[in-house]
């Protein structure tokens, strides 16, 4: 970027981080509103922008035709006199607090500010913003509100949840009782405070919320108005949750929650999810900061993030949250002196002034990177990091990221068979909105071009614990053009290993007869009884049928006529073939849609004896034969080189959609 293009860049995020916010007015909301104008006596008027769900009520219907708040007050009350048209103004509020959480939070809601401990009314901050956006939009859509947080410190979110709770107890729902569990009881205390100062301090000519003990608890409160019991409980006392039916949940640091030999977390939450309707209106939100890989919260997030779950995934980077800027006297020397890590936390959309805070913050507090990166996260993979020894700079993962997309068709391969040679006859797609196969570029079955397809397979379990079965497909065209290979495919699920493997090859005939290569650390040896000591492998009954096949047998050993040894050994070649993918990943060497192999990317780390894998509780299932794609396309030992067109051939793919054949 030219110095004039990352000054501009930078004014326009910085702007962004500091807009102008007015719940009064409904000015630069979160949510869609439309303006609704009207006049108030005989030479002023009003503007306010409302909620679009406002603008079905009858009130607003007529103001919005009338424009007069006179007119209202003597459509509806008979006189136009200013007494009345205050009336019809108070019931103008009433109704906005029903509908606009914003105005009415601000206008009843009274919290302390983190810098100078005063009570001030709730303003949402440009980071609160984001999440109360994600509780909207489940809300207006009629559906239960589920939802997971991933914080970042300072980010003020369960003060957001409580108070969002609260609206909905006051405003919209009667009897709908809430529960706030922290790790401990102390935590859950704290987080309801915040609503018990909010009702404290509510507007006594609004009405009034009457906290008091239920039936006698120390522990329950009952708001008397409304007939809402706000309990407390805790990972470590769940017993005072568990008689009563909660509405709305606040899980809150289940990043804290510790199994031991007697507790579960995913029991307690399966417990209290129980008693939870599936109702609009009801609501659990799970919130913490991350403490580290492979636990519960851990586990919800990456099952949230994967949409296999019915919760939302919220994650809000540090440099969203306003109070993490410093002043910056040169912006350009300042963006020149950026090292890789804060180049990555400029692409991912940081202002110099946040980058100055970080680096300030980070000496100032003796931080080191992997410290500073979990405390205050750029992406949700740096908040889950469990140590510092990435194998891929975020950076190089951020860049490849650019290009991941949808894919095109999802669904399945069907042929004559399963296994055999009718497992390669009569192969066809069919759309299938379940399926394992993501397709971004169908096989071009227009031309042939040789060497053209590369299909790598690290073949998994069958059962949801073991790991997953995947296939990558490579596409090699834009190398003749001076180009780079381009991912077009993928596969990734739970089958027989023996079934996966001829699905594999189902998917290497499909791509044009694509070179086959298989990872074989984990493919399962099946002895045959009548072979005695001899073991066949799933690769030597594949190498029957299809002839493309990696082997890594010698020449020497091949003249010598010993068998071929099918497939990559992944143990002898790994640091040779993900030094290869590094390399790719930093210099844009092939091109990536699947989103999903970059997440892996952020996950694969050096362990403490010096070999590599995933991070505790994640997959590197993408990973292996992505880096083999890429390594066998620069290794002339595995293919030769993409040849020009040898012939042209009319063999449509042929797509079916899971319609036409129901």
């Amino acid at each position: 970027m030219t110095p004039e293009e990352v000054i501009k860049e930078n004014t326009r995020r910085y702007s962004d981080l500091f807009a102008a916010y007015n719940p009064i007015t409904g000015q630069s909301p979160p949510i869609e509103r439309e303006e609704l104008s009207f006049s108030v006596g005989p030479t002023s008027s009003a503007s306010f922008f409302l909620p679009l769900s406002m603008f079905d009520t009858e009130l607003i219907k007529f103001l919005n035709t009338n424009k007069s708040l006179a007119k209202a007050a003597l459509h509806y009350y008979g006189n136009e006199g200013t007494d009345i048209q205050q009336k019809v103004f108070s019931d103008l509020i009433k109704l906005r607090f029903k509908h606009d959480f914003e105005f009415w939070a601000f206008a009843t809601c009274k919290i302390q500010d983190k810098e100078t401990k005063k009570l001030i009314p709730f303003k949402m901050r440009l980071a609160q913003r984001i999440l109360f956006k994600e509780l909207e939009d489940m809300r207006m859509a009629g559906v239960p509100i589920r939802l997971i947080l991933l914080k970042a410190r300072q980010y003020g979110g369960s003060t957001l949840i409580q108070i969002y709770m609260l609206w909905i107890q006051t405003e919209l729902m009667e009897n709908w009782h809430s529960a706030v569990c922290g790790d401990d009881e102390g935590q859950a205390r704290n987080i309801r405070g915040m609503y018990a100062r909010a009702a404290k301090e509510y507007p006594s000519d609004l009405g009034s919320i009457t906290l008091v003990p239920y039936q006698g608890s120390s522990k329950n409160r009952f708001v008397k108005e409304r007939g809402c019991i706000i309990g407390i409980g805790s990972m470590q006392k769940p017993d005072n949750l568990r008689s009563y039916d909660f509405s709305m949940l606040h899980l809150s640091e289940v990043g804290l929650w510790k199994e031991t030999q007697s507790k579960k977390p995913e029991d307690l939450a399966q417990t209290l999810r129980s008693a939870l309707p599936t109702l609009a209106m009801t609501m659990e939100v799970l919130e913490s900061t991350a403490k580290g890989v492979g636990n519960f919260f851990h586990r919800e997030w990456l099952d949230a993030k994967n949409k296999v779950s019915g919760y939302r995934a919220v994650f809000v980077p540090w440099f969203m949250i306003d109070l993490y800027v410093r002043d910056v006297d040169d912006l350009i020397e300042f963006f020149n002196s950026l090292n890789p890590h804060e180049i990555f936390m400029w692409q991912c959309g940081a202002t110099l002034q946040g980058i100055v805070w970080y680096r300030k913050h980070k000496t100032d507090n003796r931080y080191s990177d992997w410290r500073m990166q979990s405390e205050f996260p750029t992406t949700d993979l740096e908040a889950f990091q469990s140590t510092g020894a990435r194998v891929f700079a975020p950076h190089y993962v951020q860049q490849m990221r650019k290009t991941c997309c949808e894919p095109a068709y999802i669904g399945q391969l069907f042929a004559k068979g399963q296994k055999g040679s009718d497992a390669l006859i009569d192969i066809d797609f069919r759309e299938t909105p379940e399926g394992n196969l993501w397709i971004w570029g169908m096989p071009d079955k227009t031309i042939e071009i040789e060497n053209r397809y590369i299909v790598a397979v690290d073949i998994g379990g069958r059962t949801d614990l073991a790991d997953f079965s995947t296939v990558r497909v490579l596409d090699r065209y834009w190398e003749m053009e001076g180009g780079e290979p381009e991912m077009v495919a993928t596969w990734k699920g739970h089958l027989d290993q023996d079934l996966f493997a001829w699905v594999a090859v189902q998917i290497a005939e499909f791509w044009n007869h694509a070179l086959f290569i298989v990872e074989t650390n984990s493919l399962r040896k099946e002895k045959l009884a009548s072979e005695g000591d001899h073991y066949l492998t799933i690769l030597d009954e594949i190498a029957e049928f299809y002839d493309n096949v990696y082997t890594r047998s010698s020449p020497q050993k091949v003249r010598g006529e010993i068998p071929n040894l099918y497939g990559l050994h992944m143990g002898q070649n790994k640091v040779l073939i993900i030094d290869s993918y590094n390399g790719a990943l930093r210099e844009f060497g092939y091109v990536e849609r699947d989103a999903r192999v970059l997440d892996e990317a952020d996950c694969y780390e050096y362990k403490p004896d010096g070999s590599m894998g995933a991070v505790e509780g994640t997959h590197d299932d993408l990973i292996i034969p992505s880096a083999i794609c890429v390594w066998a396309d620069g290794s002339p030992l595995a293919i030769g080189p993409v040849k020009e067109i040898v012939h042209r051939f009319v063999q449509k793919t042929k797509i079916i959609s899971e319609a036409s054949i129901n």
